[in-house]
């Protein structure tokens, strides 16, 4: 498709939008899906006349028994309004400040501000802080989440593209569609951030590093990001945690689903389908997606499929089995680089697991058998027109792993959280003269708190490691809630971080990788302190500020021995530290802006200087503005700036001359979605660097220009 035409497809949109295609008034009865957490608001006169319909299409979470006062009204199924039957009914009185609903085990809390705009909030309920469901304002750590519906609304088409909209969160895209999209939190090096799907370790033992740009964004229900380190739960992980939450499966007799196709430039096409439902006490979900793309040079094409499936099982009183498996195979081919060259990079990626869980004299056991397998293969190439590569690097790296994990509230407000991973890993590599393994024990402990108004939470991790040895590591924070100022909260935490090298790192052999062998290679290791202020002053207005300090002993990078010869050394010692600051303004139902600054400085103690390089950015920020209307019209802005602090890229052109290149990076990226939706079918058209801006940090790995993708998307 040609630029006209998607300009064509804009004004359809654009006209569409602007007709009440519903053709439906607003309801006197407003729905809320209570794992959706979106809020939406009244007017004064409207809370007087309308009524609260809460509907439950799923298993509610204990944990959204949140804490309420002494004040708060109490409704159960004997108070006049209320029904139990399918759900839960009640008119809300004008002047109250909380209603707490115990009509349903477990109690669901609603929050109502009787300002001149007023609100209702249900609380977002996350999964990877404490390996369990907990309140969003319950967690000391420095988390964002983001669901399905937030993920639709973005201008992207696999994980990467959607996390570089995220405050906080750097991504490393490289040209176009299906290339390598490398991540980094709070300037920590792209290794040091664990990256999950359902919990599944995806981090291979080769680099450390994710490619986030193997794994579909049709499949997900949530992402949950922790910015800052986790070890006291999660094991290795000193700079973050991403832990992508697929749906569930359906519960339906008749299948859901839903078809989307997508044309963009460079002649590509992307497709995807999913499917679920449910047969009697087996609930089903599958998703398929293609794409193609032929690139704007030689050597420039992408061709990917993805598969996920889930089942799950109800096994009534004894609790419920699920499995998962998810497929991606991609052949993607470099482009020519500068100095002519260019590589094939070929890869397959399998991962899945099989778990149960139950409850017993309430205490909810979970146990998880995982593994993932990826396979990455890179080819060099001297010159476009050579057919046989000059150099073939192969990986593979698998992961088996078995999980325990055990959950109570002891004295009913606070939470246990006791568990055990066991991991079993090998990698394979033409850098390697033979298979490499290790094996790893982890033990952890999470205990919550509650003394309102504070949240305690004290955590301790165990991981004996058969090649890096032992690591302890103990955290604590603290969640304050200001009485004083309703919706406002203060965080703190400090925490013994550490982060594993990748096994390859120990065992090269020189011979096969001109980098030497250090059998002396140790994990990293770090203190951190964390400080974060989260308040909602006004309904419209919301505001969140965190600071980060991150003191690294054993930091990793590749040196130079007496010989001559590369390897790679942990240093003295390195410090991060930096602040964030977001905010969002509602200026209507329909409209609302966002903004994000981050600055991260890295300093070399030893040397006492800024550290630079090695894809960490010094200063990012984020804004987008949204609107949608009740005609199922949708915009979407979003922009973003990364100043990637890198050194200048120096490479040989094709006459032999040294060519020396400084970053362009010092400038702001927009990408737009719009979108129209009529009935079941949604049309949308998204523009990628929208003022066409030339960008790169390094030369090698420029921005695309600006290109446009169309497409629609049918659910039934």
């Amino acid at each position: 498709m040609k630029a006209a035409q998607y300009l064509y497809l804009l004004v359809i949109i654009l006209i569409i939008g602007t007709v009440d295609v519903q053709g439906a008034k607003v309801e006197e009865v407003e729905e809320v899906d209570l794992f959706n957490s979106k809020p939406f608001a009244f007017t004064q006169g409207e809370l007087q006349r309308r009524e609260i319909r809460i509907v439950f299409d799923q298993e509610v979470p204990k944990t959204l028994q949140n804490r309420v006062g002494s004040e708060d009204v109490q409704l159960n199924s004997s108070t006049p309004g209320v029904s139990t039957e399918s759900g839960l009914e009640a008119s809300v009185p004008e002047n109250s400040t909380e209603i707490q609903s115990q009509s349903i085990d477990p109690l669901i809390l609603l929050r109502v501000n009787t300002e001149q705009s007023r609100s209702i909030e249900l609380e977002k309920i996350i999964v990877t802080s404490r390996r369990t469901e907990v309140g969003l304002s319950e967690v000391t750590e420095n988390v964002t989440a983001i669901d399905g519906d937030q993920i639709k609304q973005l201008p992207a088409g696999n994980l990467g593209e959607a996390l570089k909209y995220i405050p906080g969160v750097d991504i490393g895209l490289n040209r176009r569609f299906g290339r390598v999209a490398s991540v980094t939190i709070q300037g920590c090096d792209s290794r040091q951030v664990r990256v999950m799907i359902d919990g599944i370790p995806l981090n291979p033992l080769s680099s450390g590093q994710v490619d986030l740009s193997r794994f579909p964004i049709e499949n997900i229900s949530k992402i949950e990001i922790i910015k800052g380190a986790s070890s006291s739960i999660w094991g290795s992980s000193l700079g973050g945690v991403i832990n992508v939450i697929t749906k569930d499966t359906g519960d339906t007799l008749i299948p859901k689903g839903s078809f989307t196709i997508s044309f963009a430039e460079f002649r590509t096409r992307k497709q995807s389908l999913d499917l679920s439902g449910k047969i009697g006490d087996l609930g089903y979900y599958f998703l398929s997606s293609y794409m193609e793309s032929g690139g704007r040079g030689p050597k420039d094409d992408v061709l990917e499929k993805k598969v996920f499936s889930k089942l799950s099982y109800d096994l009534k009183d004894m609790g419920k089995i699920v499995a998962s498996f998810g497929y991606s195979d991609a052949d993607a081919n470099s482009g020519r680089y500068p100095d002519g060259t260019w590589e094939a990079k070929p890869y397959r990626a399998r991962y899945g697991k099989v778990g149960w869980e139950g409850n017993f004299d309430d205490i909810d056991i979970r146990i998880d058998f995982k593994h993932s397998r990826q396979e990455l293969t890179t080819k060099s190439f001297d010159t476009i027109t050579d057919e046989e590569p000059w150099w073939v690097a192969r990986f593979k790296s698998m992961l088996y792993q078995l999980s325990l994990n055990l959950t109570t509230h002891p004295q009913e407000r606070d939470l246990l959280v006791l568990g055990v991973d066991f991991d079993w890993d090998i990698l394979k590599s033409t850098y390697l003269t033979e298979a490499k393994s290790l094996n790893l024990q982890a033990p952890y402990a999470n205990y919550t708190l509650k003394l309102d108004p504070w949240d305690f939470n004290f955590g301790l991790r165990y991981d004996r490691n058969s090649e890096f040895g032992e690591e302890v590591s103990p955290s604590l924070g603290a969640v304050y809630h200001l009485k004083s100022a309703p919706q406002t909260l203060i965080r703190a935490s400090v925490s013994r971080a550490f982060n594993a090298p990748p096994l390859l790192w120990k065992y090269y052999e020189k011979s096969l990788s001109w980098i030497a062998t250090n059998p002396g290679i140790e994990p990293e290791r770090a203190w951190v302190y964390e400080l974060g202020l989260e308040s909602q002053p006004l309904p419209e207005l919301w505001l969140k500020f965190s600071l980060y300090r991150a003191d690294v002993s054993e930091a990793l990078a590749l040196a130079e021995n007496e010989f001559g010869e590369l390897y790679m050394k942990n240093f003295e010692k390195f410090r991060r530290q930096g602040v964030e600051l977001q905010f969002k303004i509602d200026f209507s139902k329909e409209l609302s802006f966002f903004a994000s600054g981050a600055f991260n400085d890295i300093e070399d103690r030893a040397a006492r200087k800024t550290a630079r390089g090695g894809g960490r950015p010094r200063q990012s920020f984020d804004l987008g503005i949204e609107y949608k209307n009740k005609n199922g019209f949708n915009l979407s802005l979003r922009g973003y700036y990364d100043r990637w602090n890198e050194e200048t890229t120096e490479y040989f052109d094709q006459l032999g001359q040294l060519v020396s290149v400084d970053p362009n990076d010092r400038k702001m990226l927009l990408d737009l979605k719009i979108s129209q939706k009529v009935k079941n079918t949604t049309f949308f058209l998204n523009v990628y660097n929208l003022t066409n801006s030339k960008y790169w940090a390094d030369y090698y790995y420029p921005v695309s220009e600006r290109y446009f993708e169309g497409g629609v998307s049918i659910k039934w």
